[in-house]
């Protein structure tokens, strides 16, 4: 027995045996080892909970744990003080937590029976907010005097991430926008000093700030990105923090995850702290009209963070590797679940392309991208039959679902290419690639982000991030 199959054989040992023919519900509670234990509701039914445990041991030890919880079992007595504060938090708050009716339990193309029956819990060290089904937002909606939030993310580092998140907020300032760029990298913080900022405090010490007392100073964090010349007034800087010895203590605390059971409606402590960052900011004088995140790259809690619970629009960098189509799959299956339709508004960039435009590499390999990241969106995105959290989707909703052309350059699908420059790769300075960073390349993103920005409709049709042909 593997981890994998754990959670399908309770299922089958469950629905095959007689004692359990009584059980109205089920929830399967996995703990940090990836161990279970059923909490089971039999009413009145009074099931024989030793003929079932009996049959989960044999099969499960040591992966099953004893003894099983809940109402209605005979246990003559020997629940008396088993009987606690799990199983009745489970029993009578199910309605909170349950996952999808299980539909994405195990591995394969393996589903669990009887939706509605059986539930789960999962205890996490990190990535709740890659693991979980439970839908999310951004902090906001899009409204005309409230900041866009959009953040910039790549499974595999190394691919213009960073640098395309300085074009972005370049061309916003030379539209004359504001712009508030904050590091999320925090692990390999790199953007302030990209943009020529050195702020004595950054994102970090807020968080640590807010741990502690509920409160942090935003003014303190920002600096104007004076890298950017004429431009740099209306582009501030928040970096991750000043990289000294202090900072490895205030890093080792950050709390991505929470220490409850069940799912924490306000979040884990950094979640809680994002948000208020980004309620002071969106509260301060002058406010900016965009908020742009670099996120770590791949599945860091962070980077889960910043694309499920705060960003409005999500920015997503990958080039033509296994490795990153794999990567950029994981990432859309984990946003077409947290995310309902209408705020799935996705731009997918291609980055270092073949430099001519007009040669058959470019063709073939920008042909080939797009063709795996509609696959992918196809899969987990435009044909998902079900909401997030087992809500029933409207006509509209699952209309909005299907599947747009692979050429619809309107889809969220479509990728933004960015071609191979060796001045981006190589330059010491922003002043020096000026005037790559305002190549048509970087200028249609921008032109994509903007679109996706637009304040919300009010009526119930989807963001143009999804389906529109």
């Amino acid at each position: 027995m593997t981890f994998d199959e754990v959670l399908p054989a309770v299922v089958r040992i469950c629905e095959g045996h007689p004692a359990f023919g009584g059980v109205t519900r089920a929830c399967v509670v996995r703990d940090l080892e990836g161990r279970v234990r059923l909490v089971l509701d039999a009413g009145n039914a009074g099931v024989d909970a030793k003929v079932l445990e009996a049959a989960l041991s044999a099969e499960l030890a040591p992966w099953f744990q004893l003894p099983l919880l809940g109402r209605g079992l005979a246990h003559a007595g020997r629940l008396a003080r088993e009987a606690t504060k799990l199983t009745a938090t489970i029993l009578d708050k199910g309605e909170e937590w349950k996952e999808a009716g299980w539909r994405d339990v195990g591995s394969g193309e393996w589903r669990a029976p009887a939706q509605g029956r059986w539930f789960r819990l999962e205890r996490r060290l990190s990535k709740a907010d890659w693991a979980t089904r439970r839908r999310s937002a951004a902090p906001w909606p899009l409204v005309a005097r409230k900041p866009k939030i959009v953040t910039f993310f790549s499974f595999k580092g190394g691919v213009g991430r960073t640098t395309l998140l300085a074009s972005v907020a370049w061309q916003l300032a030379k539209l004359g926008r504001r712009v508030l760029a904050i590091d999320l990298d925090v692990e390999a913080p790199g953007l302030a000093s990209l943009l020529g900022a050195d702020p004595p405090r950054g994102l970090v010490d807020f968080l640590v700030d807010h741990l502690a007392t509920g409160q942090g100073d935003l003014p303190s964090l920002r600096r104007p990105a004076t890298a950017l010349g004429d431009e740099a007034p209306l582009v501030e800087v928040v970096g991750a923090g000043r990289l000294d010895a202090g900072y490895f203590e205030k890093l080792a605390r950050l709390d991505f995850v929470g220490s409850g059971l069940l799912d924490d409606p306000d979040g884990s402590p950094v979640q809680r702290g994002l948000r208020a960052l980004m309620d002071g900011i969106a509260g301060s004088e002058p406010c900016p009209d965009y908020i742009l995140l670099d996120s770590r790259a791949g599945l860091h809690d962070v980077a889960g963070l910043s694309l499920h619970d705060l960003a409005h629009v999500d920015v997503l960098v990958g080039r033509d590797s296994e490795q990153s189509y794999r990567g950029l799959e994981l990432t859309i299956e984990a946003l077409g679940r947290r995310r309902s339709s209408r705020d799935q508004r996705f731009v997918v960039v291609q980055a270092m392309a073949p430099g001519d435009r007009g040669s058959e590499e470019f063709e073939r390999v920008t042909g080939d991208f797009r063709h795996r990241v509609w696959e992918a969106f196809s899969k987990h995105v435009y044909e998902q039959e079900e909401a997030p959290g087992g809500e029933e989707e409207t006509g509209a909703d699952l209309e909005n679902r299907s599947a747009p052309s692979e050429e619809s350059e309107t889809a969220g699908h479509y990728p933004w290419v960015i071609r191979y420059n060796e001045r981006l790769v190589r330059f010491t300075a922003l002043a020096d690639v000026r005037a790559e960073l305002f190549d048509q390349d970087f200028t249609s993103v921008l032109d994509r982000i903007e679109a996706l920005s637009a304040p919300e409709a009010t009526d119930q049709t989807a963001p143009p991030g999804v389906n529109q042909e």
